[in-house]
């Protein structure tokens, strides 16, 4: 009777509303424009979720940027669930190329286009709606649910580790991570590390090669070295049944890394990015000595340089949840009784908030949310409101599966 009383008051119009609200404030992080944060869209998300009458606490993580939490019922019996979602969005790019203007959220055809609409402003809202709807039903939770807008998850994730410094986070003993996942139950997602490279020589003028030591040319060798570290890679991940193989991919050459660069002159620096995407099983240590030997053999290659590399951001390893979890189960079950099926379970492509989650404080966190998987960061991105509207309602009964 209770999961009823809460599924009724679910309201698709609200719902399709409230991520239109938030879509329609731009929220692209502009490094030195002060004005470009997730302030705006946070405040929104502040006022609606303080008039549905949550015990709101307000994070300033960074100057403009804060994390919104807000929270229903309390920890007495020391279950505390997590429903996530960040509040930052990537550029929309060229405005020209969108068939539908990037912040006008225009409704079309069962769809709301948008940046940020899959990713993630509809995850977002169908966790708002849903947690506002286990308060309107008056159900009583054995715990504690907290809704998190959190910022900065396409930057640097600033926003997940300072919520795992604080009370409320310390507390927090699962997680949803409502990312588009095409309502998918994704028990894994692959990690992440960014390897900067930054290769030395000398510098001397193009005419005159002999005179200096070129580091292009020892980052060509790391280039060369991708391939082979990404078998070793492979040979010591585990292979999932949800993800894709480890993969290493150069993303970024620089070239000087200081100053202007110049067609007539050898620069004395240079640098190089590889984004190493990984499954589960290797840890810290053995990933940083995979990526030493190659950057060693690179070295090797060219006399007089020197190379060194360091993990832009640290390391964000890959995550696995066993269906054995309780919140597992919960959500098997409220999909079930919610959505009136059974779920299919999937692995996540990239990297979310969720690592942070997971490797700070060790709960389990599923990520789960409306949205193609495939459409983030593209020109129309658009989330289907079917999705959204079985987004809240499994969402809602996960919650009070979880918090029984």
């Amino acid at each position: 009777m209770s999961l009823a009383k809460v599924l009724a008051s679910i309201d698709e119009s609200e719902l399709v509303t409230l991520t239109r609200e938030l879509i329609r404030i731009p929220s692209v992080v502009r490094p030195g424009d002060p004005s470009a944060t997730e302030a705006a869209v946070a405040g929104h998300v502040r006022a609606w979720l303080t008039k549905e009458g949550f015990d709101i606490e307000v994070q300033d993580v960074a100057p403009g940027r804060p994390n919104v939490l807000a929270s229903l019922g309390d920890r007495s019996n020391g279950k505390s669930l997590l429903l996530e979602g960040h509040t930052d969005v990537v550029t929309e790019g060229n405005p020209a190329e969108w068939s539908h203007p990037p912040f006008d959220a225009d409704l079309v055809d069962g769809r709301i286009y948008g940046r940020g609409s899959a990713d993630m402003k509809s995850g977002l809202a169908a966790a708002m709606v849903a947690a506002a709807a286990i308060k309107r039903a008056g159900v009583s939770l054995a715990g504690r649910l907290v809704v998190g807008a959190l910022v900065d998850e396409e930057g640097d994730m600033i926003g997940a580790k300072h919520l795992v410094t604080t009370p409320i986070g310390r507390e927090l003993t699962a997680a949803i991570i409502c990312e588009p996942e095409e309502n998918e139950l994704c028990l894994e997602q692959r990690g992440v590390v960014w390897a900067r490279v930054t290769a030395r020589g000398r510098m001397a003028h193009g005419a005159m090669p002999e005179a200096g030591v070129n580091p292009i040319t020892a980052l060509a060798e790391v280039v060369r070295g991708a391939k082979p570290l990404e078998r070793r890679l492979r040979a010591i991940c585990e292979r999932s049944r949800y993800l894709k193989p480890p993969t290493v991919t150069p993303t970024i050459m620089r070239a000087p890394s200081h100053g202007v660069p110049q067609s007539n002159v050898i620069p004395s620096a240079a640098e190089a990015t590889l984004d190493i995407r990984l499954t589960p099983g290797p840890d810290e240590a053995a990933i940083r000595a995979a990526v030493d030997d190659a950057v060693a053999a690179a070295a090797k290659a060219v006399p007089g340089i020197t190379i060194e590399w360091r993990p832009v951001n640290g390391f964000r390893l890959a995550t696995k949840v066993e269906r054995a979890e309780p919140l597992v189960t919960a959500m098997r079950k409220a999909f079930r009784k919610a959505a009136g099926r059974t779920p299919k379970f999937g692995g996540v492509p990239g990297s979310t908030d969720g690592t942070i989650l997971r490797s700070a404080l060790g709960i389990p966190i599923v990520t789960c949310g409306p949205g193609n998987r495939l459409i983030p960061h593209q020109v129309d991105e658009y989330v289907e409101v079917r999705e959204m509207v079985e987004a809240a309602r499994v969402f809602a009964a996960s919650a009070l599966e979880y918090l029984k």
